[in-house]
């Protein structure tokens, strides 16, 4: 297996497991919405019959993905691809993010005034006094 293949294969197995959890969650809602029985052939409360076949099926679903030759092609070139991509140093990763979060407070900061000053004159327009503490 090429160095890079490994990250189609735990990528791929990855989304089978999240594919795993979501029809394992969408079984047991439906089944209950039923009124049906979810049986557990083991007699493990927390593997219950629904369970299994999702997982089982997404795990089908990943190893037959990775056994189709252009897919499995396909998720190469994409893994190469990312690999050609020049990431940001961590720097830079850092000089965005405090500028995204800079960015954020005086956004806030206006919507903030703005508020106030919409509250403050709808409330003459409407004749509302501020309640007194007391």
């Amino acid at each position: 297996m090429p160095s890079r293949q490994r990250f189609v294969v735990v990528g791929v197995l990855a989304l089978a497991a999240l594919l795993g959890l979501v029809l394992s969650h969408g079984l047991q809602w439906a089944l209950q919405s039923y009124g049906v029985v979810d049986p557990t052939p083991f007699g493990l409360r927390d593997l219950p019959l629904s369970s299994l076949a999702a997982y089982t099926a997404a795990l089908g679903a990943g190893i037959l993905i990775l056994r189709v030759s252009s897919t499995r092609q396909l998720a190469g070139e994409i893994v190469e691809e990312l690999a050609r991509v020049s990431w940001p140093s961590r720097q830079e990763t850092g000089n965005a993010t405090m500028v995204v979060i800079v960015a954020v407070l005086v956004c806030s900061a206006y919507l903030g005034l703005f508020d106030a000053v919409w509250l403050w004159l709808t409330n003459m327009v409407l004749g509302v006094r501020a309640p007194t503490p007391g």
